[in-house]
C-alpha cells in the first residue's frame, strides 16, 4: 500500500477499527470526532486526533481533513452530520470521499450527493455470517453492535402464503430477508418471489427496535 493521508470522520466501533488499521498499514491518520474520551483513547495510534464537530466547516478545516487522499465519514447513527460532512468533503474537492450509510435509504441520499463510495459494513458481516453460518445449522441471534441484530424469526400468520415482494419488508420496515430456514434446507439471498410457507424460519436483518414493532416471534437464541 502507497502511503496517503486518511482522513476519518466519527470514532464508533467501525471508524475506530478503520484508522487503527490504516495507521499500522504505516499510512497518514487524521481522525476526528466530538467525544474528548474518544479522541484521548485513540491519539496515540493514528498521526493527528482533533476534537471537533465533523458536520462544522471550519473544524474540518482546521483538522487538515481537506489535504487527505481518501476521507471515510464513518459516523452514521446521526445521519444528519455524516450528510451534512459528506457535502463538506465534496465542497473541500476531496479527492475521494466514502460514507457508511445506516440503511439502504440513506445510502440513497449519499448517492445524490455524488460521494464515490457508500458502504455498508454492519449489512455486509451480516451476509457473510449467514453464508456461512447457515450451512452448519447453528445460529440464529447474532448482535453486531450499535442495535444492529441478525434474527431467526417464525413469520406472522398474515405472512404465510405471501412472496417477499408483496410482503416488502425492507421499505416499509427496513429489514432485510437474508435466509429462508425449511425443511432440512436453507434458501441463501432469497428473491421476491420466494413465498413465505408455514414452518418456515425467516434469518432477518435489522435494527432491534424495528424488529420488536413488528412483534415477532423471535426465537432460536443463542
Amino acid at each position: 500500500m502507497s502511503r496517503k493521508q486518511y482522513g476519518i470522520l466519527g470514532l464508533g466501533r467501525f471508524g475506530s477499527k478503520v484508522a487503527r488499521e490504516l495507521y499500522f498499514k504505516k499510512q497518514e491518520v487524521i481522525v476526528v470526532d466530538h467525544d474528548e474520551s474518544k479522541i484521548q483513547a485513540i491519539k496515540d495510534q493514528v498521526t493527528h486526533a482533533f476534537i471537533g464537530n465533523i458536520a462544522d466547516e471550519g473544524a474540518l478545516k482546521e483538522s487538515g481533513i481537506a489535504d487527505c487522499d481518501v476521507v471515510i465519514i464513518a459516523e452514521s447513527s446521526d445521519i444528519e452530520a455524516n450528510i451534512m460532512a459528506a457535502q463538506l468533503c465534496k465542497m473541500l474537492g476531496i479527492k475521494k470521499v466514502i460514507c457508511k450509510a445506516q440503511n439502504t435509504v440513506h445510502g440513497k441520499i449519499l448517492e445524490k450527493l455524488q460521494v464515490d463510495q457508500v458502504v455498508y459494513p454492519e449489512q455486509d458481516a451480516a451476509i457473510k455470517l449467514v453464508n456461512k453460518l447457515a450451512s452448519q445449522k447453528i445460529l440464529d441471534y447474532l448482535e453486531l453492535g450499535e442495535h444492529i441484530a441478525i434474527i431467526g424469526i417464525t413469520p406472522l400468520e398474515s405472512f404465510i402464503g405471501k412472496s417477499l415482494l408483496d410482503l416488502n419488508l425492507r421499505s416499509r420496515y427496513n429489514i432485510t430477508v437474508l435466509a429462508v430456514r425449511r425443511g432440512g434446507g436453507t434458501i441463501i439471498n432469497p428473491t421476491g418471489e420466494t413465498v413465505i410457507a408455514r414452518g418456515d424460519i425467516l434469518v432477518v436483518f435489522g435494527e432491534e427496535d424495528a424488529l420488536k414493532r413488528l412483534n415477532l416471534d423471535i426465537g432460536h437464541k443463542t
